[in-house]
């Protein structure tokens, strides 16, 4: 044989006949086999021992709201209600939807299911959306949960609108779970 292998028949074996090389492949085979396995357990016991936080939903009522021009509170003051409903799940980022009635009109419906979390701290939430121009906090320190949403609009004001930003505020009236 020319390619320099060694050829070991055992006749009484019963088994076919293996050279030194397929040898050793068999035992880097049975070696990563066993490293996969190990992989694996490590993977599934990590998976199951460190389960994510269940998400929080909230839902409540707008109470009201405040419309500024430059900072300042407006004189414009319609009567704002509607409701809002919002999804804390630490697997994605959160989920907020409004539907908003100004002096009794439907003025505003909308989701938006990208809310980046700004912070947390002793039970409360601040969120951005659209960019940083909107703002979202949620209170549930206190009983009953408080909501506000905060928009700028860059906007003139009073030139092009009464107001350039605006807060509805509002409570739960189920949630947390």
């Amino acid at each position: 044989m020319g390619n320099g292998l060694r050829l070991r028949i055992n006749r009484n074996d019963g088994h076919k006949p293996k050279n030194r090389k397929e040898n050793h492949v068999m035992k880097n085979r049975k070696n990563i086999l066993t490293y996969i396995v190990a992989a694996l357990s490590i993977l599934v016991t990590s998976a199951s021992s460190s389960q994510a936080a269940p998400a929080q939903t909230y839902h409540g009522t707008l109470t009201g709201s405040t419309f500024y021009c430059n900072g300042e509170e407006s004189d414009f003051r319609p009567t704002v209600t509607g409701t809002w409903n919002l999804i804390i799940d630490p697997q994605t980022p959160a989920q907020l939807t409004l539907d908003v009635f100004v002096d009794g009109r439907h003025d505003v419906a909308f989701g938006n299911n990208a809310l980046t979390l700004i912070s947390q701290d002793d039970g409360v939430y601040v969120f951005s959306a659209f960019g940083g121009f909107a703002m979202a906090t949620l209170d549930t320190s206190v009983t009953p949960v408080r909501f506000s949403w905060h928009v700028e609009f860059g906007v003139s004001c009073p030139d092009q609108n009464p107001f350039n930003s605006l807060t509805f505020f509002g409570v739960a009236n189920r949630g947390g779970g």
